[in-house]
């Protein structure tokens, strides 16, 4: 992270932003918190995983590990996993500005490298659109632009208050809103049926001869990331998609509401 600081501090203004959000697969409502199994079974790669899945970043270049000192971190600032940040000009939407991998601890705050301090995004002082994306999740984006400035700025994604770009962009769990989760296919959409779902990939990685399979290990299939991908039984990885898209309606589709 020393090297991304050094980076940052010499701009001429250095915006602070602090980003809070949670996601719907790993989310608790009984403690209000996120889950860190895959932290805990020394799942979590030590190198971000986006950049291999096609994400660019955008900006000043920061480094893309971490030291294994940053996942011994348990409770509430336990890491859950690596997620993505990104700017996108206040007007044109489409127009990304910086975007970077960063990590989000149980209690929803998103951290930079160091697993500590507020993301540093390396941009001017100016207002921008905040958008978080997660591997198997649908991301979002702030519905107006946020003014960024030295003084720290908080994008809570969690209350509902903070309102997000599109309809329905964010999952309400009990007045938390949440990530929609159960984006197998890591495209624009959650689909239970029909082509390009997000339900077939997990009963091709399990085996369709043998569904009642589990496999543990750090997977797009591992919607509910407690590090076992299952397609039958409890705390199964199906059915949360298939909750998600409306059990009554498992021909719909929920589109990822990002521009």
């Amino acid at each position: 992270a020393n090297q991304w600081v050094k980076v940052a501090e010499g701009q001429t203004s250095r915006s602070k932003l602090s980003v809070i959000a949670a996601l719907g697969g790993p989310y608790d409502q009984a403690t209000g918190l996120m889950t860190d199994g895959l932290r805990s079974l020394n799942m979590v790669p030590l190198t971000e995983p986006y950049t291999a899945m096609g994400f660019t970043p955008v900006g000043t270049t920061v480094p893309r590990t971490i030291p294994q000192a940053v996942l011994n971190v348990t409770g509430n600032n336990a890491i859950v996993d690596w997620v993505w940040i990104e700017l996108r000009n206040a007007t044109t939407l489409t127009t990304v500005l910086a975007a970077r991998p960063a990590l989000l601890q149980r209690d929803g705050d998103v951290v930079d490298l160091d697993g500590i301090r507020p993301v540093a995004m390396g941009v001017a002082n100016g207002s921008y659109r905040v958008v978080v994306r997660h591997r198997n999740h649908l991301g979002i984006m702030s519905g107006s632009a946020i003014a960024l400035s030295s003084t720290t700025a908080t994008v809570n994604f969690k209350l509902l208050a903070t309102t997000t770009y599109g309809t329905g962009a964010r999952k309400d769990v009990a007045g938390t809103q949440v990530l929609w989760e159960g984006n197998v296919a890591l495209d624009n959409s959650i689909k239970y049926t029909g082509a390009s779902n997000d339900r077939d990939p997990i009963i091709l990685f399990i085996g369709g001869t043998t569904p009642n399979n589990v496999i543990t290990g750090y997977r797009p299939e591992d919607v509910n990331m407690d590090g076992s991908v299952k397609y039958t039984g409890a705390t199964n990885d199906r059915d949360p998609i298939l909750v998600n898209i409306g059990s009554t309606t498992p021909n719909s589709t929920k589109l990822e509401q990002l521009p």
